[in-house]
């Protein structure tokens, strides 16, 4: 089956401040970053600025599905982050397992990456391993499953390009956690963080999109492939990842910034 992609003693009053004081920064930061994000998006060059980080996106969103398929026991022998000019940021191939649920951590797990990210990066102290943990995860982690495609027919090129665009990023994630300092590396994270998110999100509308017949259909997608498994129709599908997706996102903020 092919899946493409189309966050001990009780304190004083005052320590109680001063311990929050941090958390209510960088939320507003996010914040910040969200709305620069939704900005530059929308500028003529915005979509080139951000296309690294499309990228990284797609390149999560086809993790979430062959992680998710070797854990329910499957086989994946193959995978691209690359498109495939049939209206695919990437590809992902896999089989056995459980599909039910390897069939929904496309776009849910680019989510879930995201959450992880601003969970993980919320203390400025771990940021520089975070990133170099997220570089190894894509570089990698992606490479593992990428030369797989190499045996695939006219797939290798893609294979190719794909393993070229996982090393360079994992490569580029890794010397920033080595290289930067604690207050960079923590700006770059919540910007992946909120990028990754975000992406996961516009891309899920989309979906909706396509699936309602608003915009043109591609092939397959990760909704059509669930509609085929169930017979819930795929707009469903994708409206249900969009509000779980803003689910993740809102229960991680709220998990982080909450009050004692």
């Amino acid at each position: 089956m092919m899946f493409g992609k189309s966050d001990k003693s009780s304190p004083s009053a005052a320590s109680v401040s001063q311990y929050h004081q941090p958390a209510r920064s960088s939320l507003a930061l996010i914040v910040l970053l969200a709305l620069a994000s939704l900005f530059v998006s929308h500028q003529p060059l915005g979509a080139l600025l951000l296309t690294p980080v499309e990228f990284l996106a797609t390149n999560l969103h086809e993790l979430g599905h062959a992680l998710f398929c070797v854990l329910t026991g499957g086989t994946v022998y193959g995978l691209t982050i690359c498109s495939d000019g049939e209206g695919h940021a990437g590809l992902t191939f896999g089989a056995g397992g459980i599909p039910f649920i390897y069939d929904q951590t496309g776009y849910l797990g680019c989510t879930l990456f995201g959450c992880l990210l601003l969970y993980f990066g919320r203390l400025r102290q771990n940021a520089r391993a975070v990133l170099m943990t997220l570089g190894v995860l894509v570089g990698i982690g992606s490479a593992f499953f990428i030369v797989h495609t190499f045996g695939m027919a006219n797939y290798g090129q893609a294979a190719l390009y794909s393993l070229g665009l996982a090393l360079g990023m994992g490569g580029v994630l890794i010397f920033a956690g080595l290289k930067l300092n604690a207050t960079l590396a923590h700006y770059l994270l919540l910007f992946l963080a909120v990028q990754i998110s975000l992406n996961a999100l516009t891309d899920v509308v989309w979906l909706i999109q396509i699936s309602a017949g608003m915009v043109g259909a591609h092939s397959f997608s990760d909704a059509t492939n669930m509609a085929q498994l169930t017979g819930v129709p795929a707009v469903v599908w994708s409206i249900w990842w969009g509000l779980a997706s803003i689910g993740m996102i809102f229960f991680t903020l709220r998990l982080i910034y909450r009050r004692a």
